[in-house]
């Protein structure tokens, strides 16, 4: 766990698995952070996709916990099947525990590898290896559209012509996404999360990898930023990106590139294509892994 937390004692939290179909994955996500006031994790678990969030077991639990039973009924009440449902009470302090059983280094990229802190490992000729401990936050490189960022990334900073020097990450998470730009090479960094958690853990896990010089992480809202980035990476669920898509486009420098996942594919990644293209910016690529989708687009009409 961060350090940040010693100061005060352990939270306690409820940890809500929720495995739906594909269609209602948004519909999960949007509705469970609203409820938790948190950001939520998308996992592929036992086969399925999960969206898993978190609820603080505070003074307004409570009432929380009412609307969470309230939108499992009612969510219960649109599907064909009963709804998958998990609920357990999390200690903050074993948080990383929970994930050290199943979370190994990982090779994303011919460039990238991902592991956790705790984790002895060796790097290849040329590899760079990315630490990560996910503490309060989401993003180890497991999930699929973490990849799919990633390996846009790899790709954008392997050719001199689309090598980005300022970069710009939304919804941070761990911040591993940051952190694989300042190793690829990006001379400056911003890292941005409304979730003050993700921020702590962004920022441990930013020294843990020695990129304090070129990365700033903070709960800095997207207006608020007075710079434009040679490239804008957004990680986060598809309703949120629609509803940023004019400040996501603002940030982009000329000639610059954006990549988007948390996205799944159909009719969701038609939406946010169609929506980003409508604000003047062009389809690079996609990649895809499973149902989730990366867009990789451009502000450059020539490319």
């Amino acid at each position: 766990m961060p350090t940040s937390f010693s100061h005060r004692p352990a939270r306690h939290w409820l940890q809500i698995d929720i495995s739906a179909p594909a269609e209602f994955l948004e519909y999960v996500s949007h509705h469970l952070t609203r409820i938790t006031g948190n950001g939520v994790q998308l996992l592929s678990k036992d086969g399925k996709e999960t969206v898993i969030g978190y609820l603080e077991k505070d003074d307004g639990y409570p009432r929380s916990r009412q609307e969470l039973d309230a939108f499992t009924a009612e969510l219960n009440s649109k599907l064909d099947h009963p709804l998958e449902l998990s609920l357990a009470t999390i200690v903050e302090e074993n948080w990383a525990e929970n994930w050290k059983a199943n979370y190994k280094p990982s090779r994303i990229t011919a460039t990238i590898t991902v592991k956790p802190t705790w984790e002895a490992y060796t790097p290849g000729e040329k590899e760079i290896v990315i630490d990560i401990d996910p503490g309060m936050a989401f993003g180890t490189g497991l999930h699929g559209s973490t990849r799919l960022a990633l390996i846009f990334i790899d790709q954008l900073f392997s050719s001199a012509a689309t090598r980005p020097q300022k970069v710009l990450d939304v919804g941070t998470g761990t911040g591993i996404l940051a952190i694989a730009a300042a190793k690829l090479g990006a001379r400056k960094v911003m890292a941005v999360d409304n979730d003050i958690d993700a921020v702590v853990a962004a920022r441990d896990n930013i020294g843990q990898n020695q990129e304090t010089s070129h990365i700033q992480c903070a709960d800095t809202e997207l207006p608020d930023l007075a710079d434009s980035y040679d490239l804008v990476i957004a990680n986060i669920t598809a309703d949120i990106l629609t509803e940023l898509c004019p400040e996501l486009v603002k940030k982009m420098a000329p000639d610059g590139h954006l990549i988007l996942a948390g996205i799944l594919q159909g009719s969701q990644a038609d939406r946010i294509a169609h929506r980003f293209q409508a604000a003047s910016l062009h389809l690079v690529a996609e990649k895809t892994e499973g149902k989730w989708i990366s867009l990789l687009f451009t502000n450059n009409p020539a490319s």
